[in-house]
């Protein structure tokens, strides 16, 4: 088996995007480009969290149209169902971060759930991300974090009640055929997160990887935490489901560590970071047979990578196997070719509220501002595309 995808083929990475889309991608990811014009967007969308300030024009006629599906599930399916004409899988995501209150944990239960019936009868081949902090308070999540003793949190009535809200979201998803990314977040909450991820995986993944892990390659434990999970999965016969990510808040732990006089859990560099993540690929796709994994990049190393493990270890199967995915607005380079030449990929599709969005909206603009030359070839390759549009 030989792979051949070209993941710099701009006519098939945009050919989903019209002129005028393509256009206005590019002007945004300028924006992103010029750090006095990001800074002032992201004060605006600060504004309307903190002042209620009527910037919400701005925002979602930019970032949120750019980076989000809509603010309705309506709309999501819209672009869900566009997608598929590519062949291109969506990773639908509600929106709704750090929630405070047992009425909102209760109805973006009822929506998540909602959600995975709605795909698994109208579009199924789909998966839904969930993010525990939409289901309990983060204060609540890095106290039972710091509770070794599984014992003393089974006996937690409101631990129990955060436990019943995911095992509905598991098992609707087990019954629907629809497969769920648990986000991983700050690393004070990753233990607990792990715990119960553990759980749902031992209880539903019996034939395939329903409930999946996200392993954030940043922080230095992970390797070692995946040697575990392939262990434990093992021992209790579950199909471990794994997605690897490198990580969306680095800055945030290195400074939370230094406040508390702590080591800093994340790698030091940037190659470290993509050492461990390719070394994680290695290890997955080395053990295809036991392991589902979703392969979440948009460094092309990496994709590349994985590409070769996949004839390395010929791994025929790949499609149900092995899932790539990029954030919708990020990375249609990788995205569409590895569909186009039959890989299973997808795009990360936030929906929601404008205001619920925006701490999705402002980690997406900051992340493009300070990953090495990210940005800069995303407006490289657009303005590439822009420009052979027009002489053809």
């Amino acid at each position: 088996m030989k792979n051949s995808v070209n993941i710099e083929d701009l006519k098939t990475a945009y050919r989903y995007k019209s002129n005028n889309e393509l256009k206005f991608t590019y002007y945004v990811f300028k924006i992103l480009q010029r750090p006095t014009l990001l800074s002032i967007l992201t004060s605006c969308t600060n504004g309307i969290i903190k002042y209620n300030l009527p910037f919400k024009f701005l925002i979602k006629s930019t970032v949120f149209k750019l980076f989000c599906a809509g603010e309705t599930i309506d709309e999501a399916f819209i672009k869900i169902k566009y997608l598929k004409k590519f062949k291109v899988k969506s990773v639908l995501d509600y929106v709704s971060e750090g929630e405070k209150n047992d009425e909102a944990f209760e109805n973006n239960t009822k929506t998540i759930v909602a959600n995975i019936i709605r795909l698994g009868k109208e579009s199924p081949g789909n998966y839904v991300s969930v993010k525990l902090t939409g289901l309990e308070n983060p204060e609540f999540l890095t106290y039972c974090n710091d509770i070794k003793s599984h014992n003393d949190l089974v006996i937690s009535t409101r631990f129990d009640k955060l436990m019943k809200r995911i095992d509905l979201i598991c098992s609707t998803a087990h019954t629907s055929k629809v497969i769920v990314f648990i986000d991983a977040e700050d690393r004070c909450m990753q233990d607990v997160f792990d715990r119960i991820t553990e759980s749902m995986m031992e209880k539903y993944n019996k034939e395939y990887a329903v409930v999946f892990n996200t392993l954030q390659m940043y922080l230095k434990d992970r390797l070692t935490y995946l040697d575990f999970l392939l262990q434990d999965s093992e021992q209790k016969n579950y199909v471990p489901g794994i997605k690897l990510v490198r990580g969306a808040y680095v800055e945030k732990e290195r400074e939370n560590a230094l406040k508390e006089g702590k080591p800093s859990p994340v790698y030091d560099t940037k190659k470290e970071t993509d050492d461990a993540f390719n070394q994680a690929v290695e290890i997955c796709l080395r053990e295809h047979k036991k392991v589902d994994v979703c392969i979440a990049t948009h460094n092309n190393d990496s994709t590349q990578c994985a590409l070769d493990c996949i004839n390395k270890y010929n791994i025929t199967d790949h499609y149900h196997k092995i899932r790539f995915s990029q954030l919708y607005g990020m990375s249609d380079n990788l995205t569409f070719n590895l569909s186009h030449n039959g890989y299973n990929s997808s795009k990360y599709l936030p929906y929601g509220e404008i205001k619920k969005a925006i701490p999705y909206l402002i980690r997406r603009s900051e992340e493009n501002s300070s990953v090495d030359g990210q940005i800069i070839d995303e407006v490289l390759r657009l303005k590439s595309e822009l420009a052979r549009r027009k002489t053809n």
